[in-house]
């Protein structure tokens, strides 16, 4: 049972969220889904090689074709239709998830197989690692909606809920689409909506460069940066220290924080200074304490001594020193506190795994009670569960594993670790 703090993006820096490790994060309750496998294409006349996500019954789930890349493109301008790929890795835990939770859905099938032409294709082998190169798939899962011609409609990235699943298709398909709205960018066009909505979407495909430059332009035109919309996408596109739009979110985090909630604020901003220290040390590794506390000086203003003491936590946590990542933990949590379940659950599990001592495990276990209470979900119930019996308190342990298997069976989690609090 392994927990880690979950950052911003996706398996794109050291410094961000990984989707590429499976998470033991706070997700919203998912239906469970079948996932069993079509033997025969008798209803559709297809080969079996081409179905997958289909009983013998009746279709359930989306329809994956496995076809070499030029055929489905051919396929698709005969048949005036996107593609979507699911850009999966076999050792990427949220593709398994997707592939489990969300792809089979019925009401999931039925939008994909109408409006596109859907395929599954590993990065790593095949015509896989050629097709990461030319759509600049970095990370996993990625979602791609490609037209006939072969160039991109669209774009997701990460684990997806299915209702939110069904929304990218329906951008996919609209007038809202990256491929859409670039279009009439690279026309010309400049409108203030334009602007806006196109820096959003090149945010929410975490296309960072193109996203800054479209930022920088439509920021440019506004005269108030405090309105919310606002202060959403300067949170999500800081940009570089010292630069305009992280000096303005310094010297307003406050509002910034508020609007945007903390975890995701300090991750943001995190990843601004990591990644500028890293380029200006010229490594890729995690850069020490004292090379980061230079950067916060330089830039940080009054944020700088909580930027330093979140930093110490992370790199502690992500280098796997358990040893200073307790008192950071402790240091952080205790003068900041945290509105972000995902980041309380994960200090709570690391003080678990790590500390026999009473007083830091019930530190964690007040997390984790917080946790819970901001958002409840199978990761966080199963943590409180076993602090409650480690630190003795058997009969709310064995009640909290009961509830946290429930959460599990909804969102078809593995809970035969939790269980085990019921045969102690």
């Amino acid at each position: 049972m392994k927990r880690s703090y979950i950052f911003l993006c996706l398996c794109l820096c050291l410094f961000s969220l990984s989707a590429c490790v499976q998470k033991r994060a706070v997700t919203s309750a998912e239906t469970k889904s079948n996932t069993t496998g079509m033997t025969k294409g008798e209803t559709t006349g297809m080969t079996e090689g081409e179905i997958t996500g289909m009983t013998k019954e009746e279709p359930t789930g989306i329809t994956f074709l496995e076809k070499p890349f030029a055929e489905l493109l051919d396929r698709a301008k005969a048949e005036n239709k996107v593609i979507f790929i699911d850009a999966f890795t076999t050792w990427c835990g949220p593709c398994k998830m997707m592939s489990k939770q969300v792809f089979p859905q019925p009401e999931v099938g039925a939008v994909y197989n109408e409006r596109f032409i859907n395929t599954k294709i590993d990065m790593e082998k095949g015509e896989g690692p050629d097709l990461a190169r030319r759509y600049r798939v970095t990370g996993y899962p990625t979602y791609l909606f490609v037209d006939g011609n072969g160039e991109i409609v669209h774009r997701g990235l990460g684990y997806i809920p299915a209702q939110k699943f069904l929304e990218l298709a329906d951008v996919a398909a609209g007038d809202q689409s990256l491929g859409a709205l670039t279009k009439r960018y690279d026309a010309g066009e400049r409108t203030a909506g334009l602007m806006k909505a196109y820096s959003e979407v090149l945010t929410d495909v975490d296309d960072k460069r193109r996203a800054g430059m479209v930022a920088d332009e439509y920021l440019a035109s506004l005269d108030d940066w405090n309105d919310p919309e606002v202060l959403d996408l300067l949170v999500a596109n800081p940009g570089a220290p010292g630069g305009k739009r992280l000096k303005f979110l310094m010297a307003n985090s406050e509002a910034a924080m508020e609007r945007a909630g903390e975890a995701y604020f300090m991750g943001s901003i995190q990843q601004a200074f990591f990644a500028a220290t890293q380029q200006r040390e010229k490594s890729r590794g995690w850069p020490e304490v004292a090379t980061m506390q230079a950067t916060y000086d330089a830039f940080g203003g009054a944020m700088k001594e909580r930027l330093l003491d979140h930093y110490v936590m992370v790199k502690a946590e992500r280098t796997r020193d358990t040893e200073a990542y307790l008192p950071a933990a402790v240091n952080y949590l205790g003068k900041y506190g945290s509105d972000n379940p995902t980041e309380l659950n994960s200090a709570a599990w690391s003080v678990f795994e790590a500390s026999d001592d009473p007083e830091q495990l019930e530190t964690a276990l007040g997390w984790a009670k917080k946790s819970v209470e901001i958002e409840a979900g199978y990761p966080n119930m199963d943590t409180l569960a076993w602090l409650y019996h480690k630190t003795g308190n058997k009969e709310m342990a064995k009640a909290t594993a009961l509830k946290a298997i429930e959460m599990a069976k909804a969102t078809g989690q593995d809970y035969a670790d939790t269980a085990k609090i019921l045969e102690k």
